[in-house]
């Protein structure tokens, strides 16, 4: 009962002051904006950011945003809610997964949430960005592949492709080579006759034009501007990078919390007793992590499809495993370190002290159900992290105050604006405009300025603004504590 009303609970956190934030800088306003051109001009498949071709990502992340401001309005909300829902929906594909493996309904409620809690799977279904959905879209290709294995139902093999395609459309080629990758290496260790399957070869074309019509298209069109970005985002991340071959290894241990510290002991101990209804899961998770370990170019976000494998091989071991004493210190050490780390930020920040008291709950859950505790902690600190903590951040935040400015300033988009100094990238969003960056403003413009960088008009009014990434979430926190990174800029009518 417990597990089902956490999985209840956590279905209305993912919803919980999720339009309440501004856009973040830089990575988020790339589809803010360009999404809201779209939805706009009626042009869904060139993207445009500040009136720039980007050609970075596939067109499939901005649709989602633009039907999410058809939904709700042009706002945060529509911004992010269908990461949200796709965030929910890898993780019921991920339960449907587990269960599908082991028949056994905890693990597969409990793969659910130590999906869609962990740190930046959680993070990511907040965020517009390709991230959630093309994970989702090869949760559900592998996930509908291995149905099809099992039963062998054309339609689970047709929803296979059909998502692989749909993955290609969010990030390229990636969303179709994994999990063929995956599918391939199985069946040669499992069933190697099973690749004379005409059907595979037969959907294969189709699920290449259905997923590369886009890159075909703007090839055609754009020629090798398409082409060198194309190459820089699908090619060139192979060879160039500095990161040491161990990188995943380590960064598991931050971004799959709170269960990363049983990822591992999991992960051995189904390798140990050779489970075979953990085969293809594991077969997963390794081919992600070989193949992006081995890629140059490393970012933690690489790997992230392959959470749902790992939640499963988690969930199975916390169910099943004899290996009790690991499963206590892990909820003891993450339920003792989210109070921790309430605490310390309640008292630095000076935040509402009912935050201190609602993270002693976990604690208190240790003696009713240890292996649940970590996912209740986790779940209580974002609620903090939401409730308190990203509030605090936003009094930092201006930009939206200064677009609504220059939106009042210049309603009928009479005059070009210019940014002089740091751009901020949420404000093309903001400012319902093109901002213009890196030139000499001309006469009869609205000017934004750092103070101190241009001296050609006085400054009618002034924002104090932030010059660091807001993605980065820590570093932030602490610039806004330290009033570090922050400048003061002037909007003025150049003349």
């Amino acid at each position: 009962m417990i597990l089902y009303i956490l999985a209840i609970a956590t279905v209305i956190l993912y919803f919980y002051n999720l339009g309440s934030f501004q856009v973040w800088q830089p990575n988020e306003a790339f589809y803010a904006e360009a999404s809201r051109r779209m939805l706009l001009t009626g042009d869904y498949i060139t993207p445009y950011y500040n009136e720039e071709l980007r050609f970075q990502k596939p067109p499939l992340t901005y649709w989602l945003v633009a039907i999410g401001y058809w939904l709700f309005g042009i706002n945060e909300f529509g911004l992010r809610f269908f990461h949200a829902i796709l965030g929910l929906g890898t993780g019921f594909i991920t339960s449907l997964l587990a269960w599908l493996l082991t028949k056994d309904l905890r693990v597969s409620v409990l793969s659910f949430l130590i999906l869609v809690l962990s740190s930046q799977f959680f993070v990511n279904a907040h965020y517009a960005s390709p991230e959630v959905p093309l994970a989702f879209f090869i949760c559900a290709t592998l996930t509908s592949w291995y149905a099809y294995y099992k039963t062998k139902r054309l339609h689970f093999l047709i929803i296979a492709f059909l998502s692989s395609s749909l993955g290609m459309l969010v990030k390229g080629p990636v969303a179709f080579v994994m999990p063929a990758l995956i599918v391939f290496t199985f069946l040669i260790l499992e069933r190697p006759r099973e690749l004379l399957d005409k059907k595979y070869y037969l959907l294969t074309p189709f699920a290449l034009a259905l997923g590369l019509w886009w890159h075909v298209y703007h090839f055609l069109v754009h020629g090798s501007v398409f082409l060198k970005v194309f190459l820089a985002e699908n090619i060139q991340r192979i060879y160039t990078g500095k990161e040491p071959v161990y990188f995943y290894l380590l960064d598991t241990l931050v971004s799959f919390f709170p269960y990363s510290l049983l990822f591992f002991p999991a992960l051995f101990w189904s390798l140990l007793k050779a489970r075979k209804e953990l085969k293809f899961v594991t077969l997963w998770i390794l081919s992600f992590f070989l193949v992006f370990s081995l890629i140059k170019k490393k970012i933690p976000l690489y790997v992230m499809p392959a959470y749902p494998a790992m939640a499963v091989v988690t969930a199975y071991f916390l169910i099943n495993s004899p290996w009790e004493r690991i499963k206590r210190w892990n909820g003891i050490f993450v339920s003792l370190l989210l109070f921790a780390l309430t605490t310390v930020a309640v008292l630095y920040f000076g935040l509402n002290k009912v935050f201190i008291l609602l993270s002693i709950v976990p604690l208190l859950f240790l003696k009713v159900e240890v292996r649940y505790a970590p996912a209740l902690a986790m779940a209580v600190f974002y609620v903090f992290l939401a409730g308190a903590i990203l509030p605090y951040l936003e009094t930092f935040r201006k930009t939206k105050n200064l677009g609504e400015f220059i939106k009042e300033l210049d309603p009928e988009r009479e005059y070009q604006t210019y940014q002089i100094g740091h751009f901020h990238h949420s404000l093309p969003f903001y400012a319902e405009r093109r901002i213009i960056r890196n030139k000499t403003p001309e006469k009869n413009s609205i000017v934004i300025f750092e103070i101190g960088k241009f001296d050609g008009c006085e400054p009618i009014r002034k924002f104090y603004l932030y010059k660091g990434s807001e993605s980065r979430l820590f570093k932030f926190l602490m610039d806004s504590k330290k009033n570090k990174n922050f400048s003061e800029f002037g909007v003025c009518l150049y003349l």
